[in-house]
């Protein structure tokens, strides 16, 4: 008998993989989407697609490794988003499972981000070297009258410098909305996602600010800047320690990271994820 094995996914395992999803993990997600997952348009070159358990050729199992070479304060670092994680039944509890989690998470100089683990999962990347990222957020309302001082709105894109043009560039058409934004320093991209949530509740989840000091010092003249319907949605490693003066809630699901080469939390934003290529909304 052959014991079945964990492999990298190429670009042949796409159709299979996509198709698997589809009907095993999540039918509501059509395999054109779930292709997203192993085809994403930012994918530095040479890396795997994700990794496959495979029994006598047939795969059983899957786990998406969403790989991203971003701009931080520290230079460029290599980044990891850890998505969807499906294992066929009868193969739980046999071991393969832990195998496929550490083959995907077993790059040292990758910082390691998951924003979707279910509380089981979050136990189990904690035994991993995995720490919380954040579990709260602030929610900004916009205020009557509204009062944007010192924000600017931006029209012209060539304001931007090289690396927001790049981030831009990499998230077209996923349905973010972006702006260009000012305060006493340069153009800043503000890129957000909207999605309805709770009791019907629009939500611009910030998912990236160029310039920290306009979420530090102005988060709610943002809002008052950027929303016209729901609440601006900011996770509190944005933020000041004291907080920014918004609604604390938590975040229904613990963000979680495993840092490498000096990245700390405040360096891992929300772009780059698996969340974005589905549509679906972040917890």
């Amino acid at each position: 008998m052959v014991e079945p094995v964990v492999r990298p996914a190429g670009e042949a395992d796409i159709e299979p993989v996509a198709d698997l999803l589809h009907r095993l993990m999540n039918p509501k997600i059509s395999p054109a989407r779930w292709r997203r997952v192993l085809d994403d348009p930012w994918r530095p070159a040479g890396f795997e697609r994700g990794w496959l358990v495979e029994d006598e050729g047939r795969i059983v199992g899957f786990m998406a490794t969403i790989y991203s070479q971003r701009p931080t304060r520290l230079g460029a670092r290599l980044f990891c988003d850890l998505g969807a994680w499906y294992l066929q039944r009868a193969y739980r509890g046999t071991g393969i499972g832990e195998a496929l989690l550490r083959a995907g998470m077993a790059r040292a100089d990758t910082t390691y981000v998951t924003l979707t683990a279910r509380r089981a999962t979050g136990r189990r990347i904690r035994a991993l070297g995995f720490q919380i990222l954040d579990e709260h957020r602030e929610v900004f309302s916009p205020r009557s009258p509204r009062r944007v001082a010192p924000l600017r709105l931006l029209a012209d894109p060539a304001r931007l410098d090289a690396d927001a043009r790049r981030r831009l560039a990499d998230h077209e058409g996923l349905g973010l909305r972006s702006a260009i934004v000012a305060a006493d320093g340069p153009a800043a991209l503000v890129l957000l996602h909207l999605k309805r949530k709770g009791e019907d509740v629009l939500h611009h989840d910030l998912l990236h600010c160029g310039d920290p000091a306009i979420l530090a010092n102005h988060a709610q003249a943002l809002a008052d800047l950027l929303v016209a319907e729901g609440v601006l949605a900011v996770d509190r490693r944005f933020l000041p320690p004291g907080g920014a003066g918004g609604a604390a809630e938590p975040i229904a699901l613990a963000r979680w990271f495993r840092p490498a080469d000096g990245v700390e939390a405040s360096d891992v934003d929300l772009l780059y994820n698996e969340t974005l290529l589905l549509d679906l909304k972040l917890p």
